[in-house]
This record gives C-alpha cells, structure tokens and sequence, in this order.
C-alpha cells in the first residue's frame, strides 16, 4: 500500500489544484461569458469526442496495463508491444474516422432539432478525438510503469489553465467563440505533445516495430482481450457519456449546460476515487500475475471505507450548503434543478464505494465478463434515459444514470464474491451511513447566519469535526485513525519547541 498512498497523495493534491481550475472555469467564468447553449457545445463535444476516442483505441487502456508486465524488457523495446499498440490506435482511429464522415448525414439528423449548433462543428470532432486517443495511450504506457503524476497534471492542471486562458481571451474579445472551439482543440493537442516529450525523456520505450518476439498465440491473446476491453470500456464511456449526448438530442444544449454545471459539482466527490485509480489499477494487475488475492482484497476493502467516508463528508458539505451555493452561483437556471446534483453526488458515491469492481475484474482471468456487465450498463442507460429524459429533462437523465450505476454494480458485486470471494463491505460501511445522516441532520438544522461565506465556514466546520470525531471514535478506518493519531503527535511535538 506504500507506492499506492504516495502516488495517490501526490494524485489527489494536483486533481484537486485541477477541481479549483475547474471551479473557476465551469461554475464562474464559462456561465459568466458564455451562454449556456455555448457552454452546453463545450461539454457536448466533450462528450462525443471521449467516446469517440475510446471506440478507436480499441481498449488499449487495459490492454497496456495488462499486458506490458509480460513484455516489458531491460533493453527498453519490450519486444515491440508499445508500437503494436500505436498500430491498433491508427487502424482504429481512421475505421470509426470514416464511419463518422460517411454517415454524418444520419448522425446529424438526430441533433437537428435540438441542438442545431453542433452541426457547425460536427467535423471538429475528429481532431478533438485524435489528441485524446494519443494522450490516453501515452498515459496508459506511463501508467503500467506506475509514473502517472506528470500525465495527471496535465490533464487536471495545465489543460483546465489552457481553457480558463481561452475564456479570459473571449472575455477581453480577443478571441471569438468560433475561436475558442479552435482554442479549445489546440490545448488537447499541447498536452499530447507535451505528454509525448516526456515518455521519450523516459527513454522506458524504444522505437521498434520487429515483432518477432510476439509469438503468434500472444498476439492473438492481446487482439482478444483488447476486443472484450473494447466492448467493456467503450460501453462504459458511452454509458458515462450517454446523458449528455442524448440530453443534447432529447432536449437542448442549455440543459446540458446546466447538467454539466451540477455534474462538476458531484465529480468532487468522485476525485479521490479517480486520483486512486489511476494508479491502483496497475498494481491490482501485478498482484492478479503473482497470484497475491490476499493483497487485492486487502486493497479491496481498505479503498471502499476510506473513499466512502471521504465521498460521505464533502457530499454532506454541498448537501447542508445548498443555499448558500445556490445564492453564490446566482443563475435562475439552477436553482430548480439542485435535484439533479443530489441524485448525482448520489452516483459518485457509488463510483467510490464500489469504484475498484472494475479494476478488479478487467484485469483479472474473468475480464470478459466485463464486457458483458458493461454491455447491460450502457443498454440500462440508454433505455432509461430515453424513457426518463422526455418526462423529466436533466433530473431524468441523472435517475437513469444512478438506477443503471447500481444494478451495474451489484452485478458485478456477485460476480466477483462468486469467483474471487472477494466483497469491499462490512458492517463499518453501516456506520458510515448512519454517522453521514447524523452529522447531515444536525448541520442542515444548525441556525441561518445572515452572511453566506460566514455561514458556510461555521456550518461546514461544525458539520466536518463531529463527522471525523465519530468515525475516529468508532474506528472506521485504520489508515485515518493512524494518520490522524500521527498528526496529533507532530502537533504535540511542535508545542514543545
């Protein structure tokens, strides 16, 4: 757990240097020089260009993670894997390439209505695509080395400063919003690149396409495998990025706009989860080659309580300053949909508790299964979605997106206590739930304070210490009680100097 806790530290300190920028630019500066059609554009592309990039890279994510401990060699060349996954990207990219040109006409048509303004853009989507494709295989090499610092201050830093420098250019009329789509792209591309600069500094991976040393039935094996990913992972991404995408068909680019307003504020809850993973996932695979279950259920179990009890309490916070929020943010729009965020925050919770079902299984002996199980997600989502949205809008979409999380991951749950013996819960998990409802209860009882900042300070304050006061007193987590004791002694220390 030692390389999992560093990595993961230094993860989470830089995601959340990334949630600030993020703040800035998506609660303050986007709504504040944008409409929220032009806002909604942003994201919507955002979104197609995500799945866009996941269908070409034909699951290398986990294809690299996997399979790179079995090549991975002292002269650097790695028997020619790392270049046999730039072929795959290629010959992927230019196949759904040219399924999205030929058939724009078709694609276009379900957007016409709705969100007319995509279809301005609708070919910047290639672009946007290739830049991402490029950077998740060039992070998903430095990841299988477990060095994923640098790619994750890039894409949570240095991407998000890119595009609050674009919205300032816009403020100033330096740039028009034609412009800043433009703008937008190029940052993608700036962090490819840079990305790129640093594996070469790396010198881990050599340029070699001598594939002799890839016997045949390995090949086979990784076109296999990247095949099941490619049904499992592509099916999650579009699943993640269904509610959008059909929002923007459903209903309109301004709802999507004020969806991903209330979608940023729940991933809060979902940063430790997602700092943890990029990291934890390649030594989930080292422990499945080794044969070592013992540690995998170890970190199992140790991730599920403590992101849920770190999810629990910033969800709590947002929940019991809702008005305050609400009044800062100052956008008519929002205040009739906070509904969304609750259901929301609800599924980044989920995301946390159960975050490593995933990891686990796509990296394990039964990774097929993973397809499938992802396959139901993405057919949930897109049902749900299409019977919730026309009646309940953005709300409809956040429901079906909660509903088909859990079914998903109860599925998954059974599956992986069925062949592994392996399930993150316990009866602390109970605790949490019952520490959370106190603590929220008494901080959303707690009196109004005529300043907001004011109030928000006392209420969180008061809510946060009796939340952390019960959880050490009842021993939820013994990584928290050690830090926490740890902390408590160098404080000690220092009063007596």
């Amino acid at each position: 757990m030692g390389v999992i806790r560093e990595q993961s530290l230094k993860n989470t300190v830089i995601s959340y240097i990334g949630l600030v920028l993020g703040f800035i630019n998506v609660i303050i500066l986007f709504p504040l020089y944008f409409s929220f059609e032009e806002f909604g554009l942003i994201f919507f592309m955002s979104s197609i260009a995500l799945v866009y990039s996941q269908l070409s890279g034909f699951g290398l994510e986990n294809t690299i993670i996997r399979f790179f401990p079995i090549f991975k060699s002292i002269d650097k060349k790695h028997s020619g894997f790392f270049n046999l996954a730039l072929i795959i990207a290629a010959v992927g990219f230019i196949t759904i390439s040219l399924i999205y040109i030929v058939f724009n006409q078709l694609i276009k048509s379900a957007f016409t209505d709705n969100s007319p303004l995509f279809l301005n853009y609708y070919f910047l989507i290639i672009p946007l695509s290739l830049f991402i494709l490029l950077f998740n295989i060039l992070e998903n090499s430095a990841k299988a080395l477990q060095r994923i610092v640098y790619s994750a201050f890039l894409k949570d830093v240095l991407l998000r400063s890119l595009t609050t420098a674009g919205i300032l250019l816009v403020a100033l009329n330096f740039l028009s919003f034609d412009d800043f789509i433009l703008f937008y792209i190029f940052s993608h591309g700036v962090i490819f690149l840079l990305m790129f600069i640093q594996i070469v500094r790396m010198k881990e991976f050599k340029i070699d396409f001598n594939f002799k040393f890839l016997k045949k039935d390995k090949i086979i094996e990784i076109l296999k495998y990247g095949l099941y990913t490619l049904l499992s992972f592509s099916s999650m991404y579009v699943a993640i990025n269904i509610d959008s995408i059909m929002l923007g068909s459903l209903a309109s680019l301004e709802v999507v706009g004020v969806y991903k307003i209330f979608m940023f504020v729940a991933v809060v809850i979902a940063f430790p989860t997602r700092a943890l993973s990029r990291i934890v996932v390649a030594v989930i695979a080292d422990c499945w080659k080794n044969n070592d279950i013992n540690q995998i259920n170890v970190i199992y179990n140790k991730t599920s309580i403590n992101l849920f009890i770190i999810g629990s309490i910033i969800y709590i916070g947002i929940l019991i300053n809702q008005s305050n929020f609400l009044q800062i943010l100052n956008k008519p729009e929002l205040y009739n949909n906070f509904n969304i965020f609750v259901i929301l925050g609800m599924f980044s919770l989920i995301e946390g508790v159960w975050g490593l079902n995933s990891g686990i299984l796509s990296t394990s002996s039964k990774y097929r299964y993973e397809s499938l199980f992802a396959l139901i997600f993405l057919v949930l989502c897109i049902v749900l979605n299409m019977i919730l949205i026309p009646l309940l809008g953005g709300l409809g979409a956040a429901l079906a997106t909660l509903i088909s999380m859990i079914i998903f991951n109860s599925i998954k749950l059974v599956f992986i206590k069925k062949n592994f013996n392996m399930q993150p819960f316990c009866f602390k998990h109970l605790y949490v739930v019952l520490i959370s409802l106190f603590a929220f209860i008494i901080g959303w009882l707690l009196p109004t304070i005529g300043n907001v900042y004011i109030d928000i300070l006392y209420r969180s304050s008061i809510t946060f210490l009796l939340f952390l006061v019960l959880i050490l007193v009842f021993k939820i987590s013994d990584d928290i009680n050690r830090k926490c004791f740890d902390l408590k002694h160098r404080i000690l220390s220092l009063t007596k100097i």
